[in-house]
């Protein structure tokens, strides 16, 4: 199930633009990305987890979107070009606004 998923991901991006091809690896790091920040319950079984991961689907294809893009010297925040400085967002700005679960110890 979770590699259709990916195919559906992958599948979004080409309509999107059909010259951004975003590899397996690249769509599977937005996806745990997304999953560390939602912060799953314990109590949420896979088919659970799918189906939130589902409603989301177009923040995660433009996470992975994101994530390829960073693969150079794009979406830097600055640059210092003698010293060749480069700083980074530390979160992918396609999941802002995304709130995680507050589970209770």
């Amino acid at each position: 199930r979770m590699a259709d998923f990916v195919e559906e991901i992958k599948k979004m991006i080409t309509e999107y633009d059909e010259q951004i091809a975003v590899s397996d690896l690249v769509i599977n790091l937005a996806i745990e990305a997304f999953k560390e920040l939602r912060n799953y319950p314990g109590s949420w079984d896979e088919d659970r987890i799918l189906a939130d991961l589902e409603k989301n689907k177009a923040k995660i294809a433009m996470a992975a979107i994101e994530i390829d893009s960073k693969n150079g010297a794009e979406n830097q925040l600055s640059h210092s070009e003698n010293g060749t400085s480069r700083t980074y967002s530390e979160y992918l700005m396609a999941y802002k606004g995304v709130v995680g679960f507050a589970n209770c110890v």
